[in-house]
């Protein structure tokens, strides 16, 4: 309160000094960085990439046209990566300025399959934004003898198609994928079961897949003991 006051006097002392010192205050944050993106330069246009909320992607764009590609940004390691690891917070990475023009959009995702947004039109002056059917999802890990570093596959959900390996680990780490639904399996589960789960990814929130293995018995008729004959 005392700091609000003490600005406003010296607005009233000095108004076209002050004042325009405190406006520009009004326009920073914490951290130093102005809210928002600056104006777009002279000539240029604004590609927005919404992702739900996710910050950065590995993503490149390429003139429609000519094939070339005029950006690229990877800024994230695999998530497979043991140096991988979520981030509490990042800055926004996928606001570009382009040349008016036509372009395509392909994001790798931490699967085989990429997401791309065909014939994305830069107008001069003007902002794009292009929405990305994205997420992420998060193994968990419970149960058992402490935590174990386990294997897994993600598959289609025929389960035909292998599309990325992994391992369970105890870092906060998010895989992201095209939205959709899929399989996940482990691969020489402790509790000697097949563990398999089917998950959906969606758009805007995070997805946990939690693999109990504390909790996991095998059941049916071959598992119950037969009793001696008399």
């Amino acid at each position: 309160m005392t700091s609000r006051i003490r600005s406003t006097w010296w607005c009233f002392a000095s108004p076209l000094a002050a004042c325009f010192l405190l406006a520009c205050a009004s326009t920073q944050s914490g951290g130093g960085s102005a809210y928002g993106p600056p104006p777009i330069p002279e000539g240029k246009g604004r590609l927005f990439l919404e992702a739900g909320g996710i910050q950065e992607l590995n993503f490149f764009v390429e003139d429609s046209e000519s094939g070339e590609i005029v950006y690229e940004d990877m800024p994230r390691a695999s998530a497979f990566s043991p140096s991988a690891f979520e981030r509490s917070w990042s800055e926004n990475r996928l606001v570009v300025d382009l040349d008016p023009g036509t372009y395509d959009v392909t994001v790798n995702t931490d699967i085989k399959d990429s997401v791309v947004e065909r014939g994305v039109k830069i107008q001069m002056g003007q902002e794009a934004h292009v929405v990305l059917h994205l997420g992420r999802v998060q193994v968990l890990i419970t149960g058992g003898q402490g935590f174990s570093q386990i294997p897994f596959l993600f598959l289609d959900y025929t389960m035909r198609t292998v599309l990325g390996r992994g391992m369970t680990t105890g870092e906060l780490r998010y895989f992201i994928l095209p939205v959709g639904t899929y399989k996940l399996r482990l691969e020489n589960s402790p509790s000697g079961l097949d563990e398999i789960r089917s998950f959906e990814v969606a758009f805007g929130r995070p997805t946990p897949v939690v693999i109990d293995l504390g909790t996991e018995t095998q059941e049916g008729p071959d598992s119950q003991q037969q009793e001696p004959q008399r």
